[in-house]
């Protein structure tokens, strides 16, 4: 089986409460979120997992902020890799601040569930703002329908519950299996805690708490969505 490197790119800052990551806990509380997309590299090919937000988003959304350089773009240069040298985009899900450059990939593949192109076409109304239609609806995706094998050492599986569609990348490397899991967890503290804490946005409770128990145990590694400790390390595993 292949292993991949996995290189979290930094690509924005959104300022949000407390609540909005976890549910309930410590209103009023300000914090300061990474805006994270992830490249996957097996020493051949580079695959990316979800393209973020772009600031013209987070003017209309809330506020977002990104530091000279950090453009995906700029973060794939970094790296030595172009847009068109990406053929395969997995999207955890399809909120603004997960797919707002999906327009930069115009040679790859998108792989998203079936139910979250299916709710992005109609969400619930207080939910409706965390959708660009304008933009993720530019590309074409692969609709998929449960647990799938994407190429060889990496997966999807289903995870619903801050979106009826969101599902979390499985991807092998040198010390084993991590999981990115989007916004199903947003922060390692939703995990600390017992029991653990959910997403202060989400679509079905019992949908959530299932996946987190997936996700829990797997015993994988996991990379949450919008954790700043995340970004202590350039690339995963790590020595």
């Amino acid at each position: 089986m292949k292993e991949y490197q996995i290189y979290p790119l930094h690509i924005g800052d959104i300022v949000r409460d407390n609540t909005n990551m976890m549910y309930m806990v410590d209103p009023g509380k300000k914090i300061t979120l990474p805006l994270i997309a992830w490249l996957l590299y097996d020493g051949n090919e580079y695959l990316l997992v979800d393209t973020g937000g772009t600031p013209a988003d987070g003017i209309h959304y809330m506020p977002y902020t990104q530091a000279p350089g950090c453009t995906l773009r700029e973060q794939l240069q970094a790296h030595g890799v172009a847009p068109d040298d990406i053929k395969t985009v997995i999207m955890t899900h399809l909120h603004w601040d997960h797919a707002g450059n999906n327009g930069l990939f115009k040679n790859a593949k998108f792989y998203v569930q079936q139910r979250e192109i299916d709710y992005a076409q109609s969400p619930l109304k207080i939910q409706k703002n965390a959708y660009n239609h304008d933009l993720i609806f530019q590309t074409e995706y692969i609709a998929l329908n449960g647990s799938t094998e994407i190429t060889d050492g990496i997966s999807v599986i289903p995870t619903p519950g801050h979106s009826p569609g969101s599902q979390s990348v499985i991807v092998n490397t040198a010390k084993g299996p991590y999981i990115i899991v989007g916004d199903l967890i947003c922060l390692y503290a939703c995990m600390e805690r017992d029991p653990m804490i959910i997403n202060g946005l989400h679509t079905n409770l019992f949908e959530y708490y299932d996946s987190m128990k997936k996700v829990a145990d797997t015993g994988y590694q996991v990379l949450p969505g919008h954790e700043p400790k995340v970004l202590e390390h350039d690339v995963y595993p790590f020595e």
